[in-house]
Parts: C-alpha cells; structure tokens; sequence
C-alpha cells in the first residue's frame, strides 16, 4: 500500500516544483528608480501568472545589452531575463514576450538639450528640421535602426557618457522616453538641462520581455500573466495609476507638441501585435516631407 501511494506523493511534489520559478532580471544602468514601472509590469505578471514565482533585481550598470544577452543566454546563468527595446534581431535570437511593456510610450520621445541652446533648438518643428541636427543616443540600441533610416544624425556612446557629452556639446539633444527623461533630469547636476518644449517623436517601439530561447516555461509564465491582467483589467489599472506614467503623461503635454512620426521598415514584426496593447498619443502632427 505504502508504494502504491508514495508516486502519487512523488507527482503532487514535482508539480508544485514546476508552479514555481525565480526570475532574475538583468537591470539596465543598475538604476532601479528608472526602471520602477517596468520593474512594475514583471510583478503584475507573475502576480497574475498560475503558480507562486518570485522575481529577483540583479543591477548590471555598466554592462552593454549586447553583453546581456549574451549573458542571458548563459545556462546557468546571473540572469535569466531582461526587458529591452525591440529589435528583429533580438525576437529572432531569444524569445520575446508579445506585449509591449509601457503601451509604446518608449516609442514616443522628447529631447534633453542645454538650457542656454533652447532658443536655438526651438525651430525644430518636422523631420526635415530635425535631420539637420545631432541626437545622442545609446551605443547598440535597436531605436538607432529606424532612427537612421530616417534620415537622422546620431552619435552614439555609453549611457553614462552621453549624459557628459551632451554637456559639452558633442550632439545637439538626447532622445529620452516620455517616462525616463523627467526622472533623469531631476538627478543632481543635471540642473543646466531641460527638456525641449513643442515638439516629440512618435514611432511604434516599445520595451518587451525577453528569455533564452529555450526557456518556453518562462515565457510562457509571463506571457499567461499579461493577458490575464488584460483581460481582468489589471494591466490598465496599473498603466493609469502608476506615478511614472501620470507624470510622464502629465508633464510631457503631448496634446500641445507636434509629433514627429517616423515611418517603420514594413516588414517589421511590431506591425502585427493587436492594436489593444498600444497607446495612441494626441499631438498635432508635424508636416514631415
């Protein structure tokens, strides 16, 4: 009797093993005060997720993304997640949860400048006008794609550094989501910076969770997790309520900038994520040629 039972035991031990995993998050920049929304959506997830999951921070400041997935690739490894900017590559390398993490407000962006440039900088109203300018941005961020294939002029380095080259002068803005720049700004030092008024750039892009390949289970969790805080109403609760997301959305004032949109190559994926998930943001839109 004593084995006849005892399998039983064994399987009700092994699927409650299989109810629970520890994510461990790859944190970009090390900054966990940037990153306090997304961080944000990983909790509502795997709170929403079947099983009991537990979700640890690990900061990797100074690391590239290139190296990062590299790492993530690793089995073991420090990491077994981290969200980043699309890119096809990354979809095709790892495995991509189809959500877009802040509605596709990372895709809309506004530009750190100096203060005592902002009469200057205040023409900016098209893309034409915009390409005549030099945007910093991240060394190896997927954004820098469709970027240049609009035509714009970006130099690029280290995060860190871009905040040091900007003061001196070595490009003309510094991109930033909607939902970082005021965090970064109000950061001591940084008090001769502004943020451009009138004006945005507008793209479908977004943050999107990624794990090795292999890791269909992982996937799966945080996939399961979303769309039940769709569906249940969850997930836009928390995207309104959430203090980054109101201040970015309220001191941002996009109804009263123009949009810059840029065109995306036709063949990208982003086309086909189901338009419920993204954020559609009011502005006048500027007369790109």
């Amino acid at each position: 009797m004593l084995f006849r039972v005892l399998p039983g035991l064994l399987c009700l031990l092994f699927a409650t093993q299989a109810s629970a995993a520890t994510f461990r998050v790859g944190l970009l920049h090390g900054d966990a005060r940037i990153f306090d929304y997304e961080l944000s959506v990983i909790r509502l997830a795997l709170a929403h997720a079947p099983g009991q999951h537990e979700l640890e921070v690990v900061p990797m400041p100074g690391v590239p993304q290139n190296r990062i997935f590299a790492i993530l690739n690793q089995t073991p490894g420090p990491i077994n997640l981290f969200f980043s900017g699309y890119s096809p590559e990354r979809e095709q390398r790892l495995r991509q949860v189809d959500i877009p993490m802040t509605r596709g407000l990372l895709g809309v962006r506004l530009f750190a400048v100096d203060n005592a440039r902002l009469d200057e900088l205040s023409g900016i109203h098209s893309l034409d006008d915009l390409r005549q300018w030099r945007i910093g941005s991240g060394t190896g961020w997927p954004e820098n794609t469709i970027m240049r294939q609009n035509g714009l002029d970006l130099k690029t380095s280290s995060y860190d550094n871009l905040w040091e080259m900007l003061n001196y002068e070595r490009f003309d803005l510094f991109h930033r989501g909607i939902q970082e720049i005021f965090t970064e700004l109000a950061r001591p030092g940084r008090e001769n910076l502004a943020v451009l008024p009138g004006v945005a750039l507008a793209f479908r892009y977004d943050y999107f969770l990624y794990v090795a390949r292999d890791r269909t289970d992982l996937h799966d969790i945080l996939l399961q997790g979303l769309q039940t805080a769709y569906r249940n109403g969850a997930f836009m609760d928390h995207f309104l309520s959430h203090p980054q997301i109101r201040t970015a959305l309220d001191q941002s004032r996009l109804q009263n900038r123009r949009l810059i949109r840029l065109a995306l190559p036709e063949s990208s994926a982003l086309g086909r994520i189901p338009a419920r998930y993204w954020y559609t943001p009011n502005g006048r839109t500027a007369s790109n040629p």
